[in-house]
């Protein structure tokens, strides 16, 4: 009835889906709650935007209504099924945007994306990956996005696997490994659904190609430029540890702490160069390592030299 442009129709149809929404079926208390809803974030995933458009002459959005009928399909335990992955993500796009209401709204996005993503939501499954790697989780993101590649065959998650290692982001730095997921990334299809907040397939493959070329570039770098061992060893726990050198006087070239909320990689060393930092805000305190030894090892060796680095006891 909704799909007839006559008003005593229209207010039938919605009539109906009122009484459907109160025998708990799922699709139309979506609708309901879609329908009383006054905007929609750009990653929300419109299923019945002409419907919704040809009702508005006679239905105004509601905020009370609106949060009503979201709350009640919460309630509802065969939302929980697989067949609404769709639907999950979008709930949990509407808490992150504060559209629905909660104590804690990344908890609540966090908790429908993963809902959405482990019932097989594509997009879901790589926005996952994306929650992790923003929170320093690079191990935990990089088996999201490894799903999503795998169970979609989605570019933009190949991409951010390339990036893992080409920066070394919770693996070794492998610039090798980089070139060939972004080639996986340049050949995977697109699905309609997993690339919606890409705006479209040229941008993507834009960056992937200047991915590779860079990548391609770094490999006939390393080719050509002497590899030095540097040696290493650590004192200390998770949260904060120094690092020195591996010789037998162990000189201490630089520490790591968690703090306040964020992490600090410091430099001990006399600093040659005015261009090299003695501080650093890093995202992990691998990383946070990493930037320690590359910080020593440029000093000392030059930055024309390509670094191996190896821990010892």
């Amino acid at each position: 009835m909704i799909s007839v442009n006559d008003n005593n129709d229209l207010k039938k149809g919605v009539k109906y889906l009122k009484t459907a929404a109160k025998k708990g079926n799922v699709k139309a208390i979506i609708f309901l709650g879609e329908l009383y809803s006054d905007d929609f974030p750009d990653a929300y995933i419109k299923d019945n935007k002409e419907k919704i458009a040809a009702l508005r002459s006679i239905v105004s959005a509601n905020i009370k209504k609106r949060e009503s009928y979201f709350n009640e399909l919460i309630k509802n335990q065969s939302f929980f099924d697989r067949k609404y992955s769709k639907t999950q993500y979008n709930l949990g796009v509407l808490y992150k945007a504060g559209i629905l209401k909660s104590e804690d709204k990344e908890e609540a996005y966090k908790k429908w994306l993963m809902i959405s993503a482990d019932n097989g939501n594509p997009l879901a499954i790589y926005q996952t990956g994306i929650f992790f790697n923003n929170k320093g989780k690079y191990m935990e993101a990089l088996k999201w996005f490894t799903k999503a590649f795998d169970s979609s065959r989605e570019p933009a998650s190949a991409i951010m696997i390339g990036d893992y290692y080409f920066y070394g982001k919770g693996v070794a730095r492998d610039y090798q490994r980089s070139i060939d997921w972004y080639h996986q990334a340049l050949r995977a299809p697109a699905l309609p659904d997993a690339s919606l907040w890409i705006k479209n397939r040229e941008e993507l493959t834009e960056w992937a190609t200047q991915r590779l070329n860079i990548a391609e570039k770094k490999v006939r770098s390393k080719m050509s430029k002497q590899v030095v061992i540097v040696k290493y060893r650590i004192i200390g726990g998770l949260n904060s540890f120094s690092i020195f050198t591996a010789d037998l006087k162990g000189n201490l070239i630089g520490t790591v702490k968690k703090q306040d909320g964020y992490i600090r990689a410091r430099s001990n060393i006399m600093i040659k160069s005015v261009s090299i930092s003695k501080s650093a805000k890093v995202d992990s305190m691998s990383e946070g390592l990493h930037w320690v030894l590359t910080t020593y090892a440029k000093n000392k060796y030059g930055a024309d030299k390509d670094f191996n680095f190896v821990i010892t006891k």
